[in-house]
């Protein structure tokens, strides 16, 4: 291809031909499953077109991003759930694609056109784009984080303050779309100085005067306000793990490596020790080598230290700044005619086999790490074998690293895809399967169930179900869930609007909707109009009410199975019992004496064993004014029952 025309026709087609791929990739995932994250994301989008992006800026909901959820708003904010979910795929296959227009805009100020487009190829070959398919800021941050690196990179190549100033606000922009991009203020500060070492000149550094100002600021806002850092102000407090910190900091640095094919980072220790050695006089890629540097070195260490704390295993997507860079600096070393002095590509091979092959693989490939390191799913299917498959391929390719001669450079770029492209192929067939029959479990086929039966507004009723992610699922599905009522102490987890109450004895709710969702082992005062079973989880299901005048709790049932068995002490709360009684019909099982308390007095106990069937009843005292009745069921090993209900006189 005539090179006037590289840029204006093979840079399109490669966007436009990833967009198509990763949009039908993201049409086989049809629900939420990185729960509570996706739906975080999907209703503050809802809130930023609904309020202004003002209110996402205060309290501890400021982590959470704000320029994702502008962009994943445009969809949301027409039609319904589906129909915006459904839209928002092909948006965000867009989005996640225009990385590769940084990577080759850049990549051309350093090299031939073609050798930038290979950069961008690499670049849009990684499983990190399968978020496209996931409402997951990785979408915005994957491109966002490119634009701004490869801009600190082109200040560190000028000192100019209009560059300087246009990096500075893309960390801003950064920042606004992941908080961890605040990590790039200290990556551009240290690739200040390793830049200036580089050069040897000392005087650079007071060029950058501009950086050292806003990063002095920044640290002086944390020590003395660290809720500046919004929902992950928690971060900066308390201890880490040093030992843990370490390790798992030299496995994230190991993760690099190997999930970029290892030629890249290869690469780039070729790159840093020709600087090193003071051959490299080009001052735009002398930048790009400390730039990539610094960015490798904090970034991995931000996320190992995180690590250690709050996810023990590999957070593959915590990384996503990094793979664009290695794979600019692959195509920068190859268009260079890929100099290789004998002793320097012995000692980088060595310390490539040496990072990647202490890494305890095995150990590494776990189902807690599938949704944050799809490259791993590559190695789900030879588990057993993970640190074999790893060994042979990092050999490999640092053989091939080593000893292919120039005229066969093109195998390098090659090599990298055959890494990429199989874990992403892998990746995305396990992504919608486990996504998928997640969300049947939990949503049921007709995910907008509450919409499609109730004609106004609906009230959630938390309890304190272990499976709290239900409720963040129905709020997404949901457009007429608005208000989320969870009894205290019971909270959901995450910057859900929620009212926390105590439920008083006459069971009354602090909401006027008519309609109300709760959990099974609820009972309302009304009718029950729909139901959603659910398998697998904690619940037996969700029913949603229509109450008559005021909403009110009739019962509460706990430690019954979702089958109506009993393996220990259950508990039947009735609210508002002023007169009445609880009738049962129970089957025996292996329960030879049953047992009935009321409010702790034992009231009924009767040797039922041998019966197929035993009915019954506690009658309660009559009450002037309401009041709570709690029954216990004790059963011996096992009892089933097929009726619990309280019948009012």
């Amino acid at each position: 291809m005539p090179r006037r025309l590289l840029p204006a026709l093979a840079l399109p087609s490669l966007v436009g031909l990833s967009t198509l791929l990763h949009w039908l990739e993201g049409r086989r995932v049809h629900g939420l499953w990185i729960v509570p994250d996706e739906p975080i994301y999907a209703e503050r989008a809802l809130a930023v077109w609904r309020h202004g992006p003002f209110e996402l800026l205060r309290g501890h909901d400021a982590g959470y991003s704000l320029l994702y959820p502008i962009v994943a708003g445009i969809p949301f904010s027409v039609g319904s759930a589906i129909t915006g979910y459904t839209s928002l795929k092909l948006l965000q296959a867009l989005v996640v694609s225009l990385a590769a227009v940084p990577v080759f805009a850049y990549g051309r100020r350093l090299m031939p056109a073609r050798y930038a487009l290979v950069a961008a190829t690499l670049t849009l070959a990684s499983p990190l784009l399968l978020y496209s398919g996931l409402v997951m800021t990785e979408v915005l941050f994957y491109p966002v984080a490119a634009l701004t690196l490869l801009a600190i990179a082109r200040a560190l190549a000028t000192a100019a303050l209009r560059d300087q100033a246009v990096a500075l606000l893309l960390v801003l922009a950064a920042v606004l779309t992941r908080t961890q991009a605040v990590v790039f203020i200290a990556v551009f500060a240290v690739a200040i100085a390793v830049d200036a070492a580089l050069a040897r000149d000392r005087t650079r550094l007071r060029a950058f005067w501009p950086v050292w100002l806003l990063l002095g600021l920044g640290v002086l806002a944390v020590v003395v306000r660290p809720s500046v850092a919004g929902a992950y102000a928690v971060t900066l407090r308390g201890g880490y793990p040093v030992g843990s910190a370490l390790r798992l900091t030299f496995d994230h640095l190991s993760y690099v490596a190997l999930s970029t094919g290892v030629v890249p980072f290869a690469a780039l220790l070729m790159l840093a020790v020709a600087a090193a050695r003071r051959r490299e006089a080009d001052p735009a890629v002398r930048a790009f080598i400390a730039l990539t540097l610094s960015a490798v070195a904090l970034v991995v260490a931000q996320v190992g230290i995180f690590a250690a704390r709050y996810s023990p295993h590999l957070l593959g997507r915590d990384l996503a700044a990094l793979p664009p860079l290695l794979f600019t600096g692959l195509a920068l070393w190859i268009s260079r005619g890929a100099p290789r002095p004998r002793l320097t590509v012995a000692l980088v091979g060595f310390a490539v086999l040496c990072l990647i092959l202490l890494a305890p693989w095995n150990d590494l490939v776990t189902s807690d790490a599938f949704a944050d390191t799809f490259d791993l799913t590559l190695f789900t299917r030879i588990h057993e074998a993970a640190i074999d498959v790893v060994t042979i391929f990092a050999l490999v390719a640092v053989a091939i690293f080593a000893l292919v001669p120039r005229r066969g450079l093109a195998v390098l770029p090659l090599l990298v895809l055959a890494v990429l492209v199989p874990a992403s192929v892998i990746a995305a067939d396990d992504i919608a399967s486990t996504a998928n029959a997640g969300q049947v479990r939990v949503v049921g086929p007709t995910p907008n169930w509450i919409d499609h039966s109730a004609d106004g507004p609906v009230t959630y009723l938390y309890g304190g179900e272990p499976n709290w992610s239900v409720v963040w699922q129905e709020r997404f599905w949901n457009r007429r869930v608005d208000r989320v009522l969870s009894i205290a102490p019971s909270r959901v987890p995450g910057p859900l609007v929620q009212t926390v109450f105590n439920l008083p004895p006459d069971g009354r709710l602090p909401t006027r909707d008519s309609f109300v969702v709760a959990p099974d082992r609820f009972s309302l005062t009304g009718s029950p109009i729909a139901h959603l079973p659910q398998s697998g989880l904690d619940v037996s299901g969700l029913t949603l009410w229509e109450t008559h005048g005021r909403p009110r709790v009739d019962l509460i049932e706990g430690g019954v199975q979702p089958n109506g068995d009993m393996t220990g002490p259950a508990t039947v709360s009735v609210y508002d019992c002023r007169r009445g009684r609880l009738e049962l019909t129970l089957l025996p099982k292996a329960t030879k004496i049953l047992r009935i308390r009321l409010d702790g007095k034992e009231v009924l106990a009767d040797r039922i064993d041998g019966l197929p069937v035993w009915h019954g009843a506690v009658t309660v005292r009559p009450s002037a004014t309401p009041r709570l009745c709690t029954f216990t069921i004790v059963p011996q090993l096992l009892l089933g029952s097929t009726r619990i209900a309280f019948v009012r006189t």
